[in-house]
């Protein structure tokens, strides 16, 4: 079982438990979630970024603890890497087509956010609350200013990766009435939105940067 990074225990006491850490994350997948980092992400990741004012925040605000992996033993960790190791997550539609009105339908099997696409290496702290039936650049303008390497809005790999992990873990379907916008262009250049997470998995689509709905939102990151 790999070993706590500095600062987790207190972490995990502020958020209740809102936490996908080493442990979590290897019980899931099977393998030592820190053992797959190279030397360079296992010293990023060793101390939590976040300090006790951050975690105040969050537990206000409801948000969770995260650690992401780029990759597994095998190779990246992409979208249908995860869906295959942990053997359920996805919807089968996705790989039956998707689309809308008159865009193209097409299958997450030929979309390079679900094939190639991984997570960056490290902690995040992401946000349960959606920015609700507002434009992609409205919903920007409300998620406000970020550095580069930690954008606001989530890749469409890193929601899978939260989302389907933390259903693993602890049980509990997020996004199950609801959309998460993200960042990632499809190749209809559409924005990939992951949601609807039921029975059956959970659901992606694209859609266009003026499309606006109740359930489309933003599940902020930090």
């Amino acid at each position: 079982m790999p070993r706590d990074p500095d600062g987790l225990d207190t972490a995990a006491r502020a958020l209740g438990g809102a936490v996908l850490g080493p442990r979590e994350i290897t019980a899931a997948l099977g393998f030592d979630a820190l053992a797959v980092l190279t030397p360079a992400e296992q010293a990023a990741v060793a101390r939590l970024p976040f300090g006790a004012a951050d975690l105040e925040r969050a537990r206000a605000a409801g948000e969770m603890l995260v650690l992401r992996l780029p990759r597994d033993p095998e190779g990246p960790l992409t979208m249908l890497r995860l869906a295959a190791r942990l053997r359920t997550g996805l919807d089968p539609a996705v790989h039956k087509g998707v689309g809308y009105l008159l865009r193209p339908e097409w299958t997450i099997d030929d979309q390079p956010f679900a094939t190639e696409e991984t997570c960056t290496a490290g902690w995040c702290l992401v946000g349960l609350d959606e920015t609700l039936n507002r434009a992609y650049a409205d919903q920007d303008r409300v998620l406000g200013p970020a550095p580069p390497d930690r954008p606001r809005r989530r890749s469409a790999a890193e929601i899978a990766f939260d989302t389907l992990l933390w259903e693993r873990v602890h049980g509990e379907r997020l996004l199950a009435a609801t959309w998460d916008w993200s960042r990632s262009v499809s190749t209809d250049q559409g924005y990939a939105a992951l949601g609807e997470f039921g029975p059956h998995g959970l659901r992606v689509i694209a859609y266009s940067r003026a499309v606006r709905f109740g359930t489309l939102g933003v599940c902020a990151q930090r």
